[in-house]
């Protein structure tokens, strides 16, 4: 089975915005243990999420949410399910279309 890359990237940055508050607190915890029960949820599996997002705390993109944009694009070039004449600055291929895209071909492929 394929693994949708760029997804468990985005799932990543979700957890790194629910580790940058502050306060310990048991609510922020919670959240913390959120992040990861959806992720499972979703496929993706603790160590998984830990890696992708240790991934995005060493590469450290200037803007994640534009690199995820990216990655979806380039997955979507190498699995077929975008044309490889798509412009990558088109602005109407936002994130949440792309990974519409990508979510319909990972379902297909299973």
């Amino acid at each position: 089975m394929s693994v949708n890359r760029p997804y468990v990237f985005e799932l990543a940055r979700q957890l790194l915005t629910a580790l940058d508050h502050d306060a310990a607190t048991e609510q922020h915890l919670n959240g913390i243990d959120l992040q990861y029960a959806n992720a499972e949820r979703n496929g993706v599996d603790r160590a998984t999420l830990d890696r992708a997002a240790h991934t995005l705390l060493k590469l450290a993109p200037a803007d994640i949410d534009e690199w995820i944009r990216q990655e979806y694009i380039v997955d979507g070039w190498l699995r077929g399910y975008l044309p490889l004449t798509t412009d990558p600055t088109d602005p109407n291929m936002s994130t949440w279309k792309l990974s519409q895209l990508a979510d319909a071909h990972y379902r297909n492929a299973m």
